[in-house]
């Protein structure tokens, strides 16, 4: 059997989770990688057979702006990636939100699987805020369609939906309590960061920025740059994590049993559904980072960190799923 897996290259989750994913597929197939977008920081350890444009979130002020992608959209290059791809020898296209792997797939009767975060969102009984938006939802649905889907969240709300993947370097980590925090806020700028953090002065913050190349200190606060050995090691000796509402970085401190902090980006909508439900699980959610934080913040620092026991059978449902596909499409898995 053979498989193309393309991954998204907007921010670092996506590749971090391929780390995990990869070695599964490639048990079971021979697999050819597609990574569109470019906006990632981390060095895939796997080998990556086509890099291509793809499309990409048009991002303002850590804001997704929505009607600049569509104006930004290049539908002719994505047309010509597709094209420049032999489907046909492939059996499974299968899909990290990708657009151009998804698109062909469908584009040549490829049967396709898409495992990711945004796939969980084809179930209503995702958590949701309360004022739904409309655009976001045909985004999320139709930016990269696949026949099938394993979606991925904090609590296994619906058939299709899967707990998160903890990769190995995380399930391997021996926790402690140096009494650092931990905070991964790419958006937020150093001065920002310096004036609120310093105020808090019995606790030294480890802040990992993808534009830092070399580490610095400012009073309490030290600025590292993003590297996988480095942030995990500073994650597993953590008091506590800060981090926006994405879907990686908070399970990963869930797991470990890090008490956590999220700050929603403003208008990335999934992020905005995410921050529900770790609400809903009893995660601190602050929408706007400021100096009016520091009171919650300080109370934050005090209360009992939550633990949550992802079950780790992801290979076993993945490849059940990929083989009631192959028996579809007539092929072997290995």
């Amino acid at each position: 059997m053979k498989i193309l897996y393309g991954i998204q290259g907007t921010g670092n989750g996506h590749i971090s989770k391929a780390e995990t994913i990869y070695p599964i597929l490639k048990k079971y197939a021979d697999v050819d990688i597609l990574i569109s977008a470019s906006n990632y920081s981390l060095k895939p350890s796997f080998p990556v057979k086509y890099k291509k444009k793809g499309i990409s979130f048009s991002v303002t002020r850590g804001q997704i702006n929505y009607w600049l992608t569509l104006k930004n959209l290049d539908l002719k290059t994505f047309l010509i990636d597709i094209n420049s791809i032999s489907f046909d020898k492939y059996d499974l296209v299968v899909s990290d939100f990708e657009p151009i792997t998804s698109w062909g797939a469908k584009k040549y009767g490829i049967k396709s699987l898409q495992i990711s975060h945004q796939a969980a969102f084809n179930s209503m009984k995702s958590p949701r805020p309360f004022i739904i938006n409309p655009f976001a939802e045909l985004i999320i649905k139709y930016f990269a369609p696949t026949n099938e889907y394993i979606g991925l969240h904090f609590k296994k709300y619906s058939d299709n939906i899967s707990n998160p993947i903890i990769k190995k370097s995380i399930l391997n980590l021996k926790t402690t309590d140096e009494s650092h925090i931990t905070i991964y806020l790419p958006f937020e700028d150093d001065e920002t960061l310096i004036d609120i953090f310093s105020k808090i002065q019995n606790h030294t913050f480890h802040v990992f920025k993808p534009n830092i190349v070399k580490e610095y200190s400012n009073k309490n606060i030290i600025f590292k740059s993003v590297s996988t050995q480095k942030f995990d090691k500073s994650l597993a000796s953590c008091h506590g994590v800060i981090c926006n509402a994405g879907f990686e970085t908070p399970s990963e401190a869930l797991f470990l049993g890090k008490r956590l902090i999220v700050v929603p980006v403003k208008k990335q909508y999934e992020q905005e559904c995410n921050a529900v439900a770790l609400k809903k699980i009893g995660v601190t959610v602050i929408k706007k980072l400021n100096r009016k934080s520091l009171d919650l913040i300080n109370e934050w620092l005090m209360i009992k960190p939550i633990k949550m026991t992802f079950k780790s059978n992801f290979e076993d449902y993945l490849v059940r799923k990929i083989s009631k596909i192959v028996n579809k499409v007539n092929c072997k898995l290995h």
